[in-house]
């Protein structure tokens, strides 16, 4: 008599636990990438600061970001004004508003901190303006956003 030997079951490793997985590890990077952005409005150029310093990201963490372009910028549908000059969260707002804003961040968020990207071109009376907004609110902790010249390292903040 003669004996077949008997058949090993072939070794199936289910893959859908692992795909699901990596699916969501994708979406949380992609969620989380986008909330740690910074509002960065285009129409500002940021001026050129030989001895600038880039940031850490913890040091941006926590910062509301107010946008100042010159007057007259085209912002949508409107543009910025002696009105409305400051740009925050992508809407035009004057100083009182800009007060009130940053007024209930800070209630949200007790250690709230401003970092304030002001255009080469922007007029002085508008950012003073904006660090006096601030003060209103109770925030003195602000940082300025420029661009490190070529000379030192090349890089943005």
């Amino acid at each position: 008599m003669k004996l077949r030997p008997a058949e090993e079951p072939e070794a199936n490793i289910d893959m859908t636990p692992m795909i699901d997985c990596v699916f969501l590890l994708l979406i949380f990077f992609m969620v989380s990438a986008t909330l740690s952005k910074v509002d960065q409005t285009p129409e500002v150029k940021l001026p050129i600061a030989p001895k600038a310093a880039i940031p850490e990201a913890e040091d941006l963490r926590g910062r509301g970001v107010v946008n100042i372009v010159p007057l007259g910028t085209p912002m949508g549908a409107s543009a910025t004004s002696e009105d409305q000059p400051f740009i925050i969260s992508g809407q035009l707002v004057d100083e009182k508003g800009l007060t009130d804003i940053i007024t209930q961040r800070r209630e949200e968020e007790t250690d709230f901190r401003v970092y304030m990207r002001v255009d080469k071109n922007a007029e002085f009376r508008t950012v003073k303006r904006a660090i006096r907004a601030c003060a209103h609110a109770g925030v003195f902790d602000i940082i300025f956003g420029t661009f490190q010249s070529q000379s030192a390292a090349g890089s943005a903040i």
